[in-house]
């Protein structure tokens, strides 16, 4: 047990070992976006759909709901830790004087860690407002289902009134912009780190890592846009 420990101690600790860590959050979190965006674009079906959508979302058992979560904010936190670690020993291990050669470095890549700490403060905002539900009245955005019973929270309304604020959509469009260029590095790093790189596959991976991010964060922007421009309201 003792040498288990120590090897798992040993890989955790390692350049390596972290960066590989970084990746498997990472793709825990990539499949996580897609998951959301596919419930986020239920709205485009209606009230019915998305409230439907999230009425059975907390109809969950309380413990497996928070447990979810949990797991996410863990997976999130690790993810974002270990990123900033990598970064800081990197450009400790510089040397001054050596030229930096960034030709061959996108701009995803050169700005990482800033497009990932503002999707960072953008998430604390969004979970500030959507989720804790601060600054809405919950006798304005209370219903019920079907049978008049089961009181839920109406979410379609609270969208549509969070996204009516220009600036709060705005702040959103942002943040998602952000996150399309950390996707498009994030995805690329993944294959690296677990070893998918050629150069005959790399314009293969990186064209997914970039039609990835689009997809995601097209969609994620659809929704204040519409809600913008009339067509959700």
């Amino acid at each position: 047990m003792n040498a288990l420990v120590k090897t798992i101690c040993t890989f955790v600790t390692s350049s390596i070992g972290r960066k590989i860590i970084v990746a498997l959050t990472g793709l825990c979190l990539v499949l996580f976006l897609a998951g959301h965006l596919a419930g986020n674009l239920l709205i485009f079906g209606g009230p019915e759909w998305i409230n439907t959508y999230a009425h059975g979302l907390h109809s969950m058992p309380e413990a497996a709901l928070w447990g979810i979560r949990a797991g996410l904010a863990v997976i999130f936190i690790i993810h974002v830790w270990l990123t900033i670690q990598l970064k800081l020993e990197n450009h400790a291990a510089r040397e001054p004087y050596v030229f930096k050669n960034t030709i061959k470095a996108t701009l995803s890549s050169r700005y990482m860690i800033y497009t990932g700490l503002t999707v960072l403060v953008f998430l604390v905002y969004h979970l500030y407002q959507y989720t804790l539900r601060v600054g809405y009245d919950p006798a304005q955005f209370t219903t019920f289902i079907s049978d008049g019973t089961v009181e839920t929270f109406d979410v379609y309304k609270m969208i549509v009134t969070g996204f009516s604020n220009v600036w709060c959509s705005a702040f959103y469009i942002l943040a998602v912009l952000m996150l399309f260029s950390h996707l498009r590095h994030g995805v690329q790093s993944i294959f690296q780190t677990v070893g998918v790189d050629s150069r005959k596959i790399r314009p293969f991976y990186n064209f997914i890592a970039i039609a990835y991010g689009a997809i995601i964060c097209l969609g994620f922007i659809s929704v204040p846009v519409s809600v913008l421009l009339g067509i959700i309201k």
